[in-house]
C-alpha cells in the first residue's frame, strides 16, 4: 500500500506540491513572515494612534482658534470705536486750540492797533507843538523887530528874573 501511495504521489504532482510547501515554509519561517505581519501591524497601529493625538490635537486648536476668531468682530469693532473717540478729542483738542490762537491773535492785534493809535496820536501831539513853538517863535520874532520897546522890556525884565535868583556854589 505505502507503494501504491508513492506511484500516486509521483503521479500526481503531489510530491511536487509538497516539496513546493516545505519550501515556502522554510523561507517564511527563516523570513519570519509572521513576526513581520505582526511588526508591521503594530507599526500601523501606533501611526493610527498618533493620528488620532494630532487629530484631537488639532481639534483642541481649531476649537481655540474659533473661540478667538469669534470675539475678533468684536474687538475689531471696540478698537474702531476707541479710534473714532480719540479722533475726536484729538479734533476737539485742535479747534479749541485754535480758537485759542485766534482769540490771542485777536487781543494781540487790538493791542498792537491801540498801541499805534497812541503813537501816532503822540507823533500828531508832538508834531502840533512843535508847529505852535515854531509860529509862537516867528510871531514872537516878528513882533520884536516891529516893536522896538518891547523887545527892551523883556531884556529888563529877564535881568530882574536873574538877579532875584540865588546861586550856591
Amino acid at each position: 500500500m505505502f507503494e501504491t501511495f508513492l506511484d500516486y504521489i509521483a503521479r500526481t504532482n503531489l510530491f511536487n506540491f509538497i516539496i513546493f510547501a516545505g519550501i515556502f515554509l522554510l523561507i517564511f519561517w527563516k523570513i519570519d513572515l509572521i513576526g513581520g505581519l505582526e511588526r508591521g501591524r503594530q507599526n500601523i497601529s501606533e501611526e493610527i494612534e498618533a493620528s488620532e493625538e494630532a487629530k484631537e490635537e488639532s481639534q483642541t486648536n481649531l476649537t481655540a482658534i474659533e473661540e478667538k476668531v469669534s470675539n475678533l468682530e468684536n474687538e475689531i469693532e471696540e478698537i474702531i470705536k476707541k479710534s473714532e473717540d480719540n479722533a475726536n478729542l484729538v479734533g476737539q483738542k485742535i479747534i479749541a486750540d485754535a480758537n485759542k490762537t485766534a482769540d490771542n491773535i485777536k487781543s494781540g492785534t487790538a493791542k498792537l492797533i491801540e498801541n499805534k493809535s497812541l503813537l501816532l496820536k503822540n507823533d500828531i501831539m508832538k508834531r502840533a507843538s512843535l508847529a505852535a513853538v515854531e509860529t509862537a517863535r516867528e510871531h514872537i520874532i516878528n513882533e520884536l523887530n516891529n516893536n522896538y520897546d518891547l523887545h527892551n522890556r523883556l531884556i529888563d525884565e529877564s535881568v530882574e528874573a536873574l538877579n532875584g535868583v540865588k546861586v550856591e556854589i
